[in-house]
């Protein structure tokens, strides 16, 4: 079986949609898959990491490269007469992994979606974006033979939100054993100590009601500072705001920009990862923290339970008392801390990027097989 995989965003993205991508395609290859695999990289936009980086070095994955502006491709295969499929050598499977979906001539296709977000009328992003992304994730869930989804909870949305059948989707989870990769096996927790939180800063975050939280740590008289990891987002100026005129904000270090080697070492150094998000389709950063051996707080809200099970401490994010409260009992009372993070190097042990592609090969394969309309059996599918 030849796939095609999209890979663009492995090569320019470095987190989200680019971090699955490449990860992802590293299980493959962990699986001895990547002879089979052709991954389309035409990007006008130059390749932010070595062929090491990627995973690549040694494999035998092909990486098909032209530097091609992405808005042309359309044009071009249909000036071809041509699919992306032909160009990744006639894979009889195509995966799409980003909303940018390209014509395919006779390739089986498998769409990722990774959350529903965009259809919420929630203020998490400006409308013609929202739009334009819930009508590529529509086409291409009509179009997709199989649609990959990180969680039950997202798979139930893409279920009631789409009308596909729930026999059709299958959840392939993501992996966080990448932010262990190079971190030594003990780590000393030295300096001024600190509360981390890795996310793009936007209204869905819920920075807001952390910073509210975080002053009243600073009021209890903790040490700690507050490290936010992550660039702006949309609509990031209430927040901006606050933190200006925050009675904590000389306690608040917000690193705009963290290179990829010096995150495990951030987690794993902090005291606490808060990550009080109001909405997510799966939430990496508290199963990073957790591998990196850091208790977590997170909410209990979408994905988070799924994801964190019982090794997080989850709040209701929508409470500033309750985020407070929970922080403040984890940083003051040792042996709680150290069980969350007991527990959470357990939670974390189950989730690795070669789970994700056992899986994601599973759909494939069902992919090329006839398809059945069974009926809505949504927990047996998901």
């Amino acid at each position: 079986m030849r796939v095609g995989i999209d890979y663009r965003p492995a090569l320019v993205n470095r987190e989200g949609i680019g971090r699955y991508t490449r990860e992802l395609v590293r299980g493959m290859i962990e699986l001895d898959f990547d002879a089979n695999l052709g991954l389309f990289g035409y990007t006008l936009a130059p390749i932010r990491f070595a062929r090491a980086e990627l995973g690549l070095e040694g494999s035998r994955a092909e990486l098909l490269r032209l530097r091609f502006p992405n808005r042309w491709m359309p044009w071009l295969l249909e000036k071809l007469g041509k699919g992306v499929d032909d160009l990744t050598g006639g894979a009889d499977v195509y995966h799409h992994t980003q909303y940018n979906a390209l014509a395919v001539r006779r390739a089986a296709e498998v769409v990722t979606l990774h959350d529903c977000i965009y259809m919420l009328d929630a203020g998490y992003m400006d409308r013609p974006t929202a739009e334009r992304m819930t009508a590529a994730a529509r086409e291409m869930a009509q179009r997709a033979r199989r649609i990959l989804v990180p969680s039950e909870y997202v798979g139930a949305e893409v279920v009631m939100n789409f009308g596909v059948w729930p026999n059709k989707v299958a959840v392939t989870g993501l992996g966080c054993d990448h932010v262990v990769r190079d971190l030594p096996p003990k780590v000393e927790k030295a300096g001024e100590p600190y509360i981390l939180t890795v996310s793009r800063v936007d209204p869905r975050k819920n920075h807001l009601r952390m910073l509210e939280a975080f002053e009243r740590l600073v009021k209890e008289g903790l040490p700690h500072r507050w490290v936010i990891a992550g660039p702006p987002g949309w609509n990031v100026e209430a927040f901006e705001r606050a933190l200006a005129e925050s009675p904590a904000r000389d306690r608040v270090e917000w690193r705009k920009f963290v290179a990829e080697e010096e995150l495990p070492m951030l987690y794993a150094r902090a005291d606490l990862f808060l990550f009080a998000s109001l909405n997510e389709g799966f939430g990496l950063p508290p199963l990073e923290a957790m591998a990196c051996g850091t208790a977590v707080v997170s909410s209990c809200v979408t994905s988070m339970p799924e994801v964190c099970g019982d090794a997080a401490w989850l709040v209701e994010p929508t409470d500033s008392e309750r985020i407070f409260e929970a922080a403040r009992r984890i940083l003051t009372e040792p042996e709680r801390r150290e069980d969350l993070e007991l527990r959470g190097k357990q939670q974390a042990r189950r989730f690795t990027w070669r789970e994700t592609a056992k899986h994601t090969l599973i759909a494939y394969q069902k992919a090329t097989e006839p398809e059945e309309n069974e009926g809505p059996k949504l927990r047996r599918s998901l």
